[in-house]
């Protein structure tokens, strides 16, 4: 009966979004959307609560990828009303009645608190290295070439535990349809974020790359406007016809906002909640869909 969204858009980036779009829209559904931008999400919202920015809130960074940490620090005061997540939840926890100190701490009383703690890891490095705000990279752990939880200590491919004991090979679902639809990132977007730059967005917004003999078989050219469609809905894109997509296969990238549509969809009302056999993982590359002309809007 009520949904509570911060660091994320799930209008736009969740799998099948007519039917994340008909949900956000129920009238039993009271919505708050904690943001810095009025994303499609926060338009389904009852109430918006303004976020701050990295620059405004301090934080503790961890990489991705990679075994480097950061501490930052505030360098402006949050603007006007703004929030960062830790001061609504110890907020909430307030009105709430959780007289718990945990929530009673600032942000930076509760990095000082856990780098005060430092595992075994960290305290080997020159942990004083982030109370000055640079970056702090860290060096593998002792045992990291056999920190496997296997017989061996290494991955193992042959595992007898598994129902399957070798990897083997599943036919994709796919869909009812012709081509294998791939969304790949956009350079200008991460996810669905920085849409709210127009210096970003205003030029090849949402397009389609398609392979020439396929648009020519189908009667397509190459900028004009054409519907993806499968059983879950159809987009409209602008296409790109390019001998770097090889047949059977088309390509968006990025997750544009509605706004920066040809249509009044995104990509994602094209994949699917099916999850995977094995692990119950996504399943945004087991798509396929349909491409026809587009004769009701024009593109501008």
């Amino acid at each position: 009966m009520s949904l509570y969204v911060y660091h994320s858009n799930p209008a736009a980036v969740a799998p099948d979004q007519n039917r994340v779009l008909q949900g956000l829209a129920r009238e039993d559904l009271f919505t708050v959307v904690h943001e810095r931008f009025m994303t499609d999400t926060a338009k389904y919202a009852d109430i918006v609560l303004p976020a701050t920015t990295s620059l405004e809130h301090s934080d503790l960074y961890r990489a991705y990828g990679h075994y480097t940490v950061q501490r930052a620090y505030a360098v402006i005061p949050p603007v006007g009303q703004s929030k960062s997540n830790w001061e609504v939840f110890s907020l909430l926890a307030d009105a709430m009645n959780m007289d718990k100190p945990f929530f009673n701490q600032s942000a930076e009383d509760l990095i000082n608190s856990i780098l005060a703690k430092p595992s075994s890891w960290l305290a080997s490095t020159k942990i004083e290295t982030l109370f000055k705000g640079k970056p702090l990279e860290l060096p593998l752990p002792d045992g990291y070439k056999t920190q496997f939880k296997t017989p061996s200590g290494k991955i193992e491919i042959l595992n007898p535990k598994e129902e399957e004991p070798l990897p083997k090979y599943s036919k994709p679902h796919g869909d009812n349809a012709e081509f294998w639809l791939v969304n790949s990132p956009d350079v200008r977007l991460l996810n669905s974020s920085f849409n709210e730059r127009e210096d970003l967005t205003k030029t090849n917004k949402m397009l389609l790359q398609m392979n020439p003999e396929d648009a020519s078989q189908i009667g397509l050219k190459d900028n004009q406007l054409v519907i993806a469609y499968n059983e879950r809905g159809e987009v409209r894109f602008k296409l790109k016809i390019t001998t770097k997509v090889p047949k059977g296969v088309v390509v968006t990238e990025g997750v544009w906002w509605l706004e920066n549509t040809p249509g009044n969809r995104s990509v994602n009302t094209l994949t699917s909640q099916r999850l995977t056999d094995k692990g119950k993982g996504s399943t945004f590359y087991d798509v396929k869909v349909n491409v026809k002309k587009c004769y009701e809007i024009n593109f501008l």
